[in-house]
């Protein structure tokens, strides 16, 4: 194929995906997200502060890390709250095609709907923006809130001979924060995140990135 044959094909390749609408990756991603804003997140920071406030009561006689166990909790909280006010942001953007042709009478119009396209490609981009956001701060918090339950479970060293059921408590709290924390590490390195690099050619503004 010559250079020109490239050069025409790419931009009938641009011009027929100007005529679609911006996808998710995930259809279902939306409303996933919306139910970590509105539901897992407001749940999770009031556990965290409901058990930052219980820390208080522990001294070290009963475990050996408490300050820092609050401190978790405190940032949990912090971020789970910040999980809420970033998928505020982002459900302002969101938006169907459907949902923005109910807003413009003249939508079947060519000119008109040529708009439509920038416009909901430009709210795909922001929902996407704010929803990463959203996921970033809602896997740290999580794992802030697993590590301040894993360190209320290590005995202080004045406790005598602890049981192994507590220190398989510790296990099973390390154990679960590293799995999170691979779990939230593979979720940003997914295959679209590496289309997006390996192809640097591609219409990023289309899926919002």
């Amino acid at each position: 194929m010559t250079v020109g044959d490239q050069t025409i094909r790419r931009v009938h390749t641009m011009a027929s995906r100007e005529q679609f609408w911006a996808t998710p990756y995930l259809y279902g991603e939306a409303e996933a997200l919306n139910s970590m804003g509105t539901i897992a997140a407001p749940l999770l920071a009031g556990f965290s502060l409901a058990a930052m406030v219980q820390t208080l009561t522990i001294t070290k006689t009963q475990a050996r890390w408490p300050d820092t166990a609050f401190l978790l909790f405190m940032l949990a909280a912090v971020l789970f709250i910040t999980t809420v006010q970033a998928m505020f942001w982002a459900r302002s953007y969101q938006v169907t095609p459907q949902q923005i042709k109910e807003w413009w009478p003249d939508a079947d119009d060519a000119g008109r709907m040529e708009l439509l396209h920038r416009e909901q490609k430009r709210h795909a981009a922001g929902f996407r923006m704010w929803s990463n956001r959203a996921r970033v701060i809602y896997s740290v918090a999580l794992i802030c809130l697993l590590a301040a339950l894993t360190l209320l479970a290590v005995p202080p060293p004045s406790h005598g001979q602890p049981s192994d059921l507590r220190w398989l408590a510790v296990a099973v709290g390390v154990a679960t924060s590293i799995a999170e924390t691979i779990w939230t590490i593979g979720g940003f390195t997914s295959p679209r995140w590496m289309t997006w690099l390996l192809e640097p050619s591609q219409d990023d503004t289309v899926d919002g990135s």
